[in-house]
């Protein structure tokens, strides 16, 4: 074997196995995504309210996006797994574009960690502010329409919590929706197989009747033509001819 074609062929002449790492499409997939997932990210952030920013318990537009990336990395990651009929290459490049590029994108945990720290922040100035002595309404948060007040440290642990808890409950139910879609998509490509089949299996019974049929039809024509003397020869040639134009159809 040269050795332009070992860089090409296993020693064994198979081809070599899917490396991901060389696969230029894998890199243009986590772009693409990536740069989705930003932008529904930062879109998010604009049109759903932050209260935590402004004194309140929830950021609802970091909430919201690291809610939806969860749900959708973990049904990708279900589905992918489960889904046999796919090749390496595809399965590579859809799991990197929508879970790596899409939901990495989507998802932040240095925007989460921020916001709690900045939280944690107002707690620690609450303290200080009390111990001083001092009004501090500033840095009690209030709930939106209720007239309660909720304490920054209570926020923290409200936002972070419900984060974690929400996001592990929906990553469970993403990935139940993706295994039974991949089970669904399995059994549709198996019963599409077994309808190819069974249509190959009908035209091959079709042509090996229409065969048979040609047979006895060569068989009555020779006894007319010839009739007692050359009987057994001519229907013998006729059983011959058929059969053979049952195999060609």
């Amino acid at each position: 074997m040269s050795q332009e074609s070992a860089g090409t062929q296993k020693a064994d002449g198979s081809a070599p196995a899917y490396n991901p790492l060389t696969d230029w499409g894998v890199y243009v997939a986590v772009f693409c995504g990536g740069f989705v997932g930003t932008l529904i990210r930062y879109a998010s952030s604009l049109v759903l309210p932050q209260d935590g920013a402004d004194g309140g318990v929830m950021y609802w537009g970091t909430f919201t996006a690291n809610m939806i990336a969860a749900f959708v990395y973990a049904a990708v990651a279900a589905y992918l797994a489960s889904a046999s009929w796919l090749g390496a290459q595809r399965k590579e490049r859809t799991n990197r574009a929508l879970g790596m590029g899409l939901c990495g994108g989507l998802s932040t945990m240095s925007t989460l960690a921020l916001e709690g720290v900045t939280q944690l922040r107002a707690a620690r100035e609450a303290s200080d502010t009390a111990a001083q002595g001092v009004d501090s309404a500033s840095v009690i948060v209030s709930s939106s329409g209720s007239g309660t007040t909720i304490p920054a440290d209570a926020a923290f642990v409200i936002y972070v919590g419900l984060t974690f808890i929400i996001g592990v409950l929906l990553a469970y139910a993403g990935s139940a929706l993706g295994a039974k879609l991949a089970v669904g998509h399995g059994h549709d490509g198996a019963s599409a197989g077994d309808g190819l089949s069974k249509a190959a299996t009908n035209a091959s019974d079709g042509a090996l009747a229409d065969g048979v049929e040609d047979a006895s039809a060569g068989a009555a024509e020779a006894v007319d033509a010839d009739g007692s003397e050359h009987t057994a020869a001519d229907a013998a040639g006729g059983v011959s001819d058929g059969a053979s134009e049952g195999e060609v159809q």
